[in-house]
């Protein structure tokens, strides 16, 4: 599955895509996507570098099914096509000015074919095939550098299976999906064939000048391509690996693809194909990449690139690979509900009522917004719709859904499906606020009070949504301590009014209660709840720069990152100073420097925090930074505005900022960073501490723990 910023290499291609239109018959396409076997490609493709550019050969078999229901094929403008076959006879073409390839088909009839209908298709495309190792080659089906029907169905059709034969210089090595079958060099020529007999979105071609690792794990193939002859960083991989796919197919399914290939690629991407994973140069040497964005990945094999997403109905596979893979393994080590916790900070620093959607809207990752709603708020869905059902049926529900839906098309409406059908529930109601209607509740314990009537003692809770819309009705998760048990009673609330009273029977009288102390409820997070965050800072409708009067001491670097945030300049050319009179802009700041008059009221807050400020450097968690060769972002809450948020930044170097600019979006959740050099490289990092701030109410003060959770996968 790609990446929603998928990057091409080509570049006319980027800018604006190209078809040649290959008329084949004119009957509108009608047959069910179920119902449509896949097209397969018998692709040959030789890459010639030193003429920067490749011969294809195509012969293509459509099912005689469907024939009918191909009003065309596409394929890119670029290319210089020589000659087009149908069923072993030459077709003569004419092309327009615009790439128009009109067939005269008024001599052949497909009624006559008692079999498949056969296309060859040869022709050529410039590609930049490099003849060193400074490019990755990378097109896709959406380059349309092979011939793809022009079909229109609900869900999409045009799957495929192909085998793919690529012919290059020795030192190529090409990669796609499927099982390597070939891969031999004679005379100086290199032959690799890829085939893939499971039906496909797409096919894929990956070239470069690779060092080649493998082993096998079981059944399936492992390999490692490799810009560098690092045999190390490939056990590294590995082993991960290895780890990953034993861990979802004992949780899923067995892995449905003979080969799992780790692909270097020269330009920065992080993307999941079908039985690979193509990760930047320097991406795949980050040490937390194995932990983190690598078994999301793998796990897009089985999601994503095992049961492909129905573009009409919304995108769940973002959201479910991540609550199996980023979520679940920081679950397995206790840490699950700080897990969402981030997320549902994510959603309430990034999204407002003008860019908030539905889950059945989302496509893609697009922003920062887009990305809380479409993996954060799936997640967070998934995580509800487990307490619904709970472990046992959840976990069979998404077996089912993936055991119905292999290699189809699938979308929200056969996931909730799948879970009726393991659960015997009607999910309906579930599945439409959460996929079908955006925003989120806002939840407040506006009341707690405890009496005690014939020997027993009675919790009463008073519940609200304070929200404007409508109310949510969820299961909400409540911790209630009580004398004399250090571990507090669990218990879950049905909630279906945006004003509800409930009542708690217990033994002995009650200590504190907390309302959804997991953080298993999405929601929006109340103000008190939500420490201070550069994401918030980043998310803010309005960022006001307060510049150095002299940007020139640090090498114009503060008017650098100041340009670059999603803000306006002031007009006046003045920039706002330490001798500025007027009133400070709503909204969030960005304060540059440190001998500001604002910092003095900042540094009341990171005293709070135990932070410390003097002329050597500064202090955090009981170690000192210096000044000198060190970059500070602090985000703290703005003292004059609820709500709002400061991040105040200090560098000795204006060097440091473009790193600073294009690190800190990432950094998101943290409250305050350091770090050094002008790469910069970060060596310090945290957030600031929260509270349950309108959801917990304390009838006796102590100290109150609760345990960590159990993993989905420990049950």
């Amino acid at each position: 599955m790609l990446s929603n910023n998928i990057f091409f290499l080509w570049p006319t291609v980027k800018q604006k895509t190209y078809f040649l239109y290959l008329w084949i018959i004119f009957i509108t396409a009608s047959s069910a996507f179920a119902e449509t076997p896949p097209i397969h490609h018998e692709l040959t493709v030789t890459l010639l570098p030193s003429q920067s550019i490749a011969r294809f050969h195509d012969v293509v078999t459509i099912p005689k099914s469907i024939a009918k229901s191909i009003p065309g094929f596409n394929l890119n403008k670029n290319s210089k096509t020589e000659q087009i076959k149908i069923s072993g006879n030459k077709v003569s073409v004419d092309v327009s000015a615009d790439g128009f390839i009109n067939l005269d088909l008024t001599e052949y009839s497909v009624e006559e074919v008692p079999g498949p209908l056969e296309l060859t298709f040869e022709y050529s495309l410039p590609l930049p095939i490099s003849n060193d190792d400074k490019e990755t080659l990378f097109i896709s089906g959406a380059d349309f550098f092979y011939p793809q029907p022009a079909m229109e169905s609900t869900p999409p059709a045009g799957q495929v299976t192909f085998q793919l034969n690529v012919y290059a210089p020795s030192g190529l090595r090409a990669v796609s999906q499927g099982e390597k079958i070939k891969d031999v060099v004679e005379n100086g020529n290199r032959t690799v064939v890829w085939k893939e007999e499971k039906p496909q979105e797409e096919i894929l071609l990956v070239a470069d000048r690779y060092h080649v690792f493998s082993e096998r794990h079981g059944s399936i193939a492992l390999y490692a391509y490799l810009r560098d002859d690092d045999k190390a960083l490939a056990e590294r991989y590995f082993l991960a690996t290895r780890t990953y796919l034993d861990l979802y197919s004992k949780l899923l399914a067995p892995y449905p693809y003979k080969k799992f290939a780790l692909v270097e690629n020269s330009q920065q991407t992080g993307y999941g194909m079908p039985s690979f994973t193509l990760l930047g140069s320097r991406v795949i040497r980050f040490p937390f990449i194995l932990h983190t964005s690598y078994p999301h990945e793998i796990l897009h094999n089985w999601f994503g690139n095992g049961v492909y997403i129905d573009p009409h109905s919304g995108n769940w596979a973002e959201g479910l690979t991540t609550y199996l893979a980023d979520h679940l393994l920081p679950e397995q080590k206790g840490k699950g509900d700080r897990y969402r916790f981030q997320e549902l900070m994510k959603y309430s620093s990034y999204v407002n009522a003008t860019n908030d959607f539905p889950l059945a809207e989302f496509k893609g990752r697009d922003s920062m917004a887009s990305q809380a709603v479409g993996y954060g708020k799936t997640l967070m869905a998934l995580h509800m719709l487990r307490l619904e059902v709970g472990d046992k049926l959840f976990i069979k529900a998404l077996r089912d859904f993936y055991n119905r839906n292999q290699f189809q098309y699938a979308g929200f409406e056969d996931l909730r499906i799948s879970f009726e059908r393991v659960s015997q529930r009607d999910l309906k109601e579930f599945f439409d606020q959460w996929t079908r209607r955006k925003g989120a509740p806002q939840l407040k314990l506006s009341s707690a009070s405890h009496s005690k009537q014939n020997g027993e003692h009675l919790l009463k809770l008073k519940i609200q949504q304070t929200q404007a819309d409508p109310v949510f009705k969820m299961k909400l998760p409540v911790a209630v301590w009580i004398k004399d048990r250090e571990e507090p009673l669990l218990k879950i609330l049905a909630i279906t009014k945006k004003e509800q009273t409930i009542v708690l029977p217990l033994a002995t009288e009650p200590l504190k209660v907390q309302l959804d102390p997991y953080h298993e409820v999405f929601r929006w997070l109340n103000p008190g709840e939500v420490p201070p965050s550069i994401g918030q800072t980043y998310g803010s409708e309005t960022q006001t720069p307060i510049l150095p009067a002299n940007t020139i001491a640090n090498d114009g670097g503060y008017l650098k990152f100041a340009q670059s945030v999603k803000t306006a300049l002031p007009s006046s050319g003045n920039f706002l100073g330490d001798n500025m009179k007027t009133p400070l802009p709503a909204g969030s700041l960005w304060i540059f420097g440190k001998d500001k008059k604002l910092s003095d009221q900042l540094k009341v807050q990171l005293d709070h925090y135990g932070v410390k400020i003097n002329a050597q450097g500064m202090t955090i968690d009981s170690k000192t930074f210096p000044w000198g060769n060190h970059s500070f972002v602090i985000t703290l809450n703005r003292p004059d505005s609820d709500g709002d948020t400061v991040t105040w930044l200090i560098t000795s170097s204006g060097k440091s900022i473009p790193g600073l600019i294009r690190k800190l979006p990432h950094y998101g959740k943290y409250g305050y960073l350091v770090f050094q050099g002008d790469a910069p490289d970060n060596v310090a990092k945290g957030a600031w501490p929260s509270s349950g701030a309108g959801l917990h109410h304390t009838f006796k003060t102590g100290t109150y723990s609760l345990r960590p959770q159990l993993s989905l996968i420990n049950k």
